[in-house]
């Protein structure tokens, strides 16, 4: 029953088909997903809030975190993207 349970959360979740495809490719397989790759996609998230104009204070609320805690990941963000395009103008040259 378990499996079914999942297979409703995750359909619920992304749609029908999209569960089908997911439920294909890994059946039988014990899946894991690293949580690092969805606070990934969240601290991109913030970052492109905070550059469309909302404050630190509106991003901890929507967020549950310190507006502190918003500051650390937009700096953080901010310096792995200079670091990405430095990289990539090193590579042009």
């Amino acid at each position: 029953m378990e499996g079914f349970d999942t297979y409703r959360l995750l359909s619920d979740e992304v749609g029908e088909e999209a569960a089908q495809q997911v439920f294909e490719v890994f059946a039988g397989y014990t899946v894991n997903f690293p949580k690092k790759v969805t606070l990934f996609f969240r601290d991109l998230e913030i970052l492109e809030r905070f550059d469309r104009g909302e404050t630190y204070e509106q991003l901890a609320r929507a967020y549950r975190l310190s507006p502190q805690q918003i500051r650390n990941i937009t700096s953080r963000v901010y310096r792995r993207r200079t670091a990405e395009k430095q990289r990539e103008l090193r590579l042009n040259f």
